[in-house]
């Protein structure tokens, strides 16, 4: 410690446990919506929609190449997101290990965010006296304690394994990075560094916002700080925050500066995910979210049962026991919040009460937006903790250290205690955490992990499934298809999954049997139509492989894949001029189809050599 200040030390020792929690993390390939964020997304390959956001709304969606309405909707309050993305792709194209540790980067910055926001804190509270023999005060115990046991939990590793989920820790490195330059703001004594910090603050604050929709809780963190740390008279309060509440209106005006139309606020929030797909009202979300949030807390505390695709089902009544005991016990949780606060005004030789009352009311607050009355996709996603976490395990850790000093004294003895205690629980964390990311190695083990423990939920089974085929596990990609098929027989995404299995295992009745289902039940699907000319030219019904191209072609034109192989079955039909136009479609389209581009240069040479014998 000689060698070192405290600060410096708790610096780095946050780093080094990031980096070791994450260290088997780096290799970890695109998973899940990475596709779609990612590898096939055509506005982070060059800088232009940046520059020209409202060009999104051209993009076509019907191709499996395609930019989905979802992404195109949210992309203006998600822009400073995907320009780090851009960045990525730019410096090393696909290669994820540059996406990895960026990801890395930001989660053990927003550790060191939090344990500067704690230190600043501190200097608005007065510190109990060190009893004497004791070396370890009680607040530089809840900084370092806190920031550790936020960066090396293990109900992080969905927004820092998973990149494209870079979003939930990136929003949450500019809110903490806000809050921090606000409370220098507010306690700085030089009146032009204030100024200074507080106009870093209102940049941090847009730029979260910016990043990603939960942030437009922040004016709200900012406001209850204010109020429960810095002493201010009720018109110097106003003039501080008034800028931060004007901040809320970022989210709407981006929203509409890309499409045109306030009234599209709601539609983007709830078309931004699958959930109004199916049609969940609203007031059934927010019942069902009453058990999710508890789910969220049963996970803070006991890691275990981590899952990429949680099984919450809907719930429609406040009276149903599984709703009606999580109400109470969120009901309880904020309770001691407001009780914690109350009391920290008349025990003021207690400031560990203050921390802890903000941190509960923080977590209600921050996790307002993801699990309340806005129906989302995925009804439970452990990323969404990522901010809220940080009040809750401030609270923890601060009514901790708050009991042993209350009841048995910070001697040196006791101090020692305290840190092996957390020493050992961050081993424990830090261990899971590693356990955690050996789950995200490959598409096959995730998903098999959430197949095992979402076992009557159709998506595991689907994507599993899925990357059985890829990786040609034909037999067990058929038995998962087959198994979702019988929690959802009319999911005719299903079919067409399936009806590729039995190409492959080339079982070509079955095939045109499963997207022949997919016709009847969806007539609008081109995939189906792609992929049933797929069985046709492998049987050598030319055309019948034309025709369901051709078919397919009318409502996906700018499908690369589908231009190669119906340039094939021309090819193979003798009609040589139209098999190189279809090629070099598919070529113009993409010009990294290396197939297309072998099937043009062969069929180029061909033609110049003369009619074929």
């Amino acid at each position: 410690m000689s060698l070192l200040s405290k600060n410096q030390f708790a610096f780095v020792l946050i780093v080094f446990a990031g980096l070791l929690a994450y260290s088997n993390s780096f290799s970890v390939p695109f998973q899940f919506d990475d596709d779609a964020y990612v590898v096939s997304n055509p506005t982070i390959r060059t800088f232009h929609y940046f520059l020209a956001p409202w060009e999104i709304s051209a993009l076509t969606d019907q191709s499996p190449t395609s930019y989905p309405p979802a992404l195109r909707y949210a992309f203006m309050t998600r822009i400073v997101g995907y320009l780090t993305f851009a960045v990525n792709f730019r410096l090393h194209g696909l290669d994820v290990m540059g996406y990895h540790v960026v990801n890395l980067v930001i989660h053990i910055l927003n550790g060191l965010l939090v344990y500067l926001i704690l230190t600043a804190t501190f200097k608005t509270l007065k510190e109990p006296p060190l009893p004497p023999g004791g070396s370890l005060k009680p607040f530089e115990i809840i900084a370092t304690a806190s920031a550790l046991l936020f960066v090396i939990h293990p109900i992080q590793t969905q927004a820092v394994t998973y990149i494209s989920q870079r979003f939930a820790s990136l929003a949450t490195c500019f809110f903490l990075l806000s809050l921090l330059s606000y409370i220098r703001s507010r306690t700085s004594a030089a009146r032009n560094r204030r100024a200074l910090w507080y106009t870093g603050a209102l940049i941090s604050a847009a730029t979260a916002m910016l990043t990603k929709e939960f942030t437009f809780t922040l004016p709200v963190v900012v406001a209850l700080y204010e109020l429960t740390f810095i002493p201010g008279s009720r018109s110097e309060r106003i003039r501080n925050l008034a800028p931060f509440a004007a901040t809320m209106l970022i989210i709407p005006a981006s929203i509409f500066m890309q499409q045109g139309s306030l009234s599209a606020l709601d539609s983007t929030m709830r078309t931004h995910t699958a959930a109004d797909v199916s049609n969940i009202p609203r007031i059934d979300y927010l019942l069902t979210q009453l058990k999710v949030v508890v789910l969220y807390l049963r996970l803070l505390f006991l890691p275990v049962g981590q899952n990429i695709d949680h099984d919450v089902p809907v719930s429609t009544s406040l009276l149903d026991v599984p709703v009606l005991l999580s109400f109470v016990i969120l009901l309880a949780l904020f309770s001691v919040g407001v009780f914690l606060y109350i009391a920290a005004t008349r025990k003021r030789e207690y400031p560990e009460l203050r921390l802890a009352s903000f941190g509960i009311i923080w977590f209600f607050v921050t996790l307002s937006v993801e699990s309340s009355v806005i129906p989302l996709g995925e009804l439970a996603a452990e990323y969404r903790m990522y901010l809220p976490s940080v009040g809750l395990i401030t609270a923890f850790v601060s009514l901790a250290v708050l009991s042993v000093r209350r009841f048995s004294g910070l001697s040196e003895p006791n101090t020692k205690a305290i840190a092996g205690v957390f020493s050992l629980i961050v081993i424990i964390l830090g261990t899971a955490t590693y356990a955690r990311n050996t789950v995200w190695a490959t598409e096959i083990s995730l998903w098999e992990d959430a197949a095992r423990k979402s076992p009557r939920k159709v998506r595991p089974h689907q994507n599993l499934g899925t990357y059985y085929g890829m990786a040609g596990r034909l037999e067990d990609a058929k038995r998962e298809l087959i198994a979702a098929l019988q929690l959802a027989p009319d999911n005719y995404e299903l079919h067409n999954n399936l009806g590729i299995v039995y190409r492959k295992l080339g079982d070509y009745d079955r095939a045109v049997q499963q997207y022949m289902i997919v016709i009847r039940l969806n007539p609008s699907d081109p995939m189906a139509r792609y992929n049933l000319g797929n069985v046709y030219l492998a049987q050598g019904n030319l055309e019948g492989a034309i025709r369901e191209y051709r078919a397919a072609l009318a409502v996906i034109p700018d499908y690369d894949e589908l231009h190669n192989n119906l340039g094939v079955a021309y090819d193979k039909s003798g009609r040589l001029d139209e098999a190189i136009a279809e090629f070099g479609r598919a070529v113009s389209l993409n010009p990294e189809n290396t197939n297309a581009r072998r099937n043009l240069a062969e069929a180029v040479k061909r033609a110049g050599a003369g009619p074929r014998r």
